[in-house]
């Protein structure tokens, strides 16, 4: 992300492996099942460079919104993104990624940020209602996760 002041970022610790987060973060067809907001993609595969249409739920209307985007960034089961118009000429580069950690679980983490004309004022604009989406959607897969791939929460010993 070039400018930090047009920059909104979320992580999340989700208690299962990078695999098994990748593989209900990437399973498009599923995310209107679970996600409040991301819904799918027009594409069974991102491939960088390559164009798509993203679908996500219209916060005001409910209605579904479809943005084209291209894949910007793609590294297979560790992270996808996509920059595209918005509104008033401005680029949305997003960015999702997912990284282990030191004590077996994964980082989930989302980078948004707007760059072009006008910029800086859509994102003061945008920041708070983008942030809480994004919260959102961090919970949403990591409930989705957790409860498709149950880790044992406390070891149990028998002290007998």
């Amino acid at each position: 992300m070039e400018d930090k002041k047009n920059h909104v970022f979320t992580a999340i610790e989700i208690n299962a492996s990078p695999a098994e987060v990748w593989s209900v973060l990437t399973d498009w067809d599923q995310l209107k099942v679970w996600s409040s907001s991301f819904i799918g993609i027009s594409t069974e595969k991102m491939i960088k460079g390559e164009k798509f249409i993203s679908y996500f739920r219209n916060p005001l209307t409910g209605g579904v919104m479809e943005l084209e985007h291209v894949c910007s960034d793609y590294e297979e089961g560790s992270m996808f993104g996509w920059s595209g118009d918005i509104i008033a000429k401005a680029q949305d580069h997003h960015i999702y990624s997912v990284e282990p950690t030191q004590n077996g679980t994964t980082l989930f983490k989302q980078e948004d940020g707007l760059h072009g004309p006008h910029s800086r004022l859509l994102n003061f604009l945008a920041e708070h209602q983008m942030m809480a989406m994004y919260k959102k959607f961090n919970q949403e897969l990591k409930e989705r996760v957790e409860a498709l791939f149950p880790k044992n929460q406390a070891q149990h010993y028998d002290n007998q």
